[in-house]
């Protein structure tokens, strides 16, 4: 798992561990990207939890 500058969170498409726990987060998957001249390696971007009311403070 990688997190960038940005705040997206990259993961490998094998890393089954790390792709639950983000999805238990409430990550949802942005893209799926595959580098065709990396042995065609694929990666999971994923975009944060969205905020609900229930997340602001009152």
């Amino acid at each position: 798992m990688t997190e960038l500058d940005n705040g997206t969170i990259v993961t490998d498409l094998d890393a089954a561990a790390d792709n639950a726990v983000l999805t238990q987060r409430g990550y949802s998957i942005r893209h799926i990207e595959t580098w065709h001249d990396h042995d065609n390696q694929s990666f999971i971007h994923w975009d944060p939890p969205e905020l609900t009311e229930a997340d602001l403070p009152y």
